[in-house]
């Protein structure tokens, strides 16, 4: 039975482009339905996961050999879409500049602070730039790397990501996330403390 255990930085749709099937065929074979279940989105696995990989099956298509002919192969578009905050309050109408991959793009945030790009599903490593050089704040992107909810990477890289600095002890971290959110600032993860985390940050 072919098997792809993931490996920290990847995530379906970049297992998808390896092997040449689009994400939702992966996502939804019933095979994989165990997986579907535990990570809820295709693209924040967690490395020793297993996605099972079909064999590749050829198509055959019928066509007259005294004509030219034209093949479109099916693709689906990846994203990347940040959302830009200071102190809470989206940044709108930024402009930035946006290294994927070495390949440079220059854009401006929209009115809720958000920005999307189109990306590879084999790219890795991002740089974002954000505002007049003179006060500009540089981002490294790791794309892939983000880690499941349910794991206190996870927890931890998107507390940071929101701009809590976790540390060696990620408690005072949470406690000041717990205290911005009406929480109960008792500076250890729950199921409350998640589910605020995924509706503020995203899954």
């Amino acid at each position: 039975m072919p098997e792809h255990t993931v490996s920290q930085g990847e995530c379906l749709t970049s297992i998808a482009a390896q092997y040449g099937f689009a994400v939702k065929t992966l996502w939804n074979l019933p095979e994989n339905a165990n997986l579907k279940l535990i990570r809820k989105d295709p693209n924040v696995l967690f490395p020793g996961d297993v996605v099972f990989v079909p064999e590749v099956r050829l198509s055959e298509v019928s066509c007259s050999a005294d004509q030219r002919h034209t093949f479109v192969k099916k693709g689906e578009p990846t994203k990347l879409r940040i959302r830009l905050l200071d102190d809470q309050r989206p940044r709108a109408n930024v402009s930035y500049r946006l290294q994927i991959d070495g390949v440079w793009v220059n854009g401006t945030t929209d009115g809720s602070g958000y920005l999307e790009q189109p990306l590879s599903p084999s790219a890795q490593k991002g740089l974002l730039l954000v505002g007049e050089e003179a006060t500009q704040d540089v981002h490294d992107l790791d794309f892939g790397y983000l880690d499941p909810i349910d794991q206190d990477s996870g927890v931890a890289r998107r507390l940071h990501n929101l701009g809590y600095e976790t540390g060696d002890s990620p408690s005072e971290a949470i406690r000041g996330f717990q205290r911005d959110h009406g929480l109960d600032p008792k500076g250890q993860i729950d199921d409350l403390t998640r589910q605020k985390l995924i509706e503020v940050f995203g899954q």
